[in-house]
């Protein structure tokens, strides 16, 4: 028995949910996992028996009663995502689902349609990770049966850098594109904003630096100080603020590697890890989060940042995924 884990390929090579699954293959082959490649595609390209076939060559590998770790979403849709499930039971494997976002809940559009089909789905599982306890609430609240959890709270971002201690600066630095992110256009406080993007379109008058966008090797050095701002939207009830209460960002653990203190969305998934590990501050708009940063001292700053490059070090070295693979052994151990 060996355990497996899938792995996605196909997407830009800006796709935070491929580098997401990418980085944790990386540390699942390093504890000696093996791959199970799945590529983005046009599935209604294929017949039934050339997606059956399709599967069973990227389960090549597979075994009798392996573990398999499916990383979730494939962006392949749900039926491809059910087929190989099913295939997967061929094999008599025990199934965990790595849930990292939930489409229906992402694009509300869709919820109506798929909710109910996702929640039949996730309940076939025989363990999932979870990316917080918000999700596991707000699943079960759709329907969701299976209890045996796992929660993975953050992102890893393996990487052989190593910061210094951040450099006291009242400036706020985020990750994301103005297309997505509207408040990156108009930035009308006193805090400097560096905004790191390929598609930003500058307005001198604006207090805003546009920093560009670098792959992360570059972009880690450059988040040298200030604080790294992790936000969504300023209205609670717009369905983007609402999933960032339920999902674990990408950019969070982006910073916290990087050694950056935060300032996030106070309702934001990993709020109370922020809060209990001072990692920096918490806002309930972008007003406050301004008026926080140019009112935080240089002795205040330093102590959040000492305790960011020692949390971060747990992040640079895959601590999250080491500790959930942990998890999983030892509930099929036990079950």
């Amino acid at each position: 028995m060996k355990i497996n884990i899938t792995n996605l390929y196909g997407m830009a090579n800006t796709s935070t949910a491929q580098a997401a699954q990418n980085v944790t293959t990386q540390l699942a082959k390093a504890q000696g996992v093996n791959e199970l490649a799945i590529y983005r595609y046009n599935v209604a390209s294929d017949t039934p028996e050339q997606l059956r076939v399709r599967i069973d060559g990227i389960n090549a590998s597979l075994q009798m009663g392996d573990i398999v770790i499916f990383q979730l979403p494939t962006w392949n849709g749900l039926e491809f995502e059910r087929q190989y499930l099913s295939q997967l039971r061929a094999y008599q494997a025990r199934v965990v689902f790595f849930i990292q976002d939930v489409p229906p809940l992402m694009f509300r559009q869709n919820y109506d349609d798929w909710m109910q089909p996702y929640i039949e789905f996730f309940n076939q599982a025989d363990l999932l990770i979870l990316p917080s306890e918000n999700m596991a609430t707000r699943l079960k609240a759709e329907g969701l049966t299976v209890d045996s959890i796992i929660y993975q709270h953050l992102w890893d971002h393996p990487t052989a850098y190593q910061p210094e201690m951040a450099a006291f600066r009242r400036e706020l630095t985020f990750l994301g594109s103005q297309s997505r992110f509207p408040f990156t256009r108009e930035w009308p406080y006193e805090t400097r904003l560096r905004l790191f993007a390929a598609d930003a379109q500058v307005d001198a008058e604006q207090n805003i630096e546009y920093a560009g966008f670098h792959p992360d090797e570059v972009l880690l050095p450059l988040l040298d100080g200030g604080f790294g701002l992790c936000w969504s939207i300023d209205t609670p009830d717009q369905p983007e603020r609402q999933y960032s209460h339920l999902n674990a960002s990408y950019k969070l653990s982006t910073y916290l590697a990087a050694g950056l203190p935060v300032v996030a969305n106070a309702d934001i998934a990993a709020a109370q890890l922020i809060k209990d590990h001072q990692l920096g501050f918490l806002a309930s708009s972008l007003a406050e989060a301004d008026q926080l940063v140019r009112n935080c001292s240089a002795q205040e700053y330093q102590l959040m940042a000492k305790k960011v490059k020692d949390y971060g070090y747990l992040l640079r070295n895959g601590y999250m995924f080491k500790r959930m693979l942990v998890e999983v052994g030892e509930y099929f151990m036990a079950n």
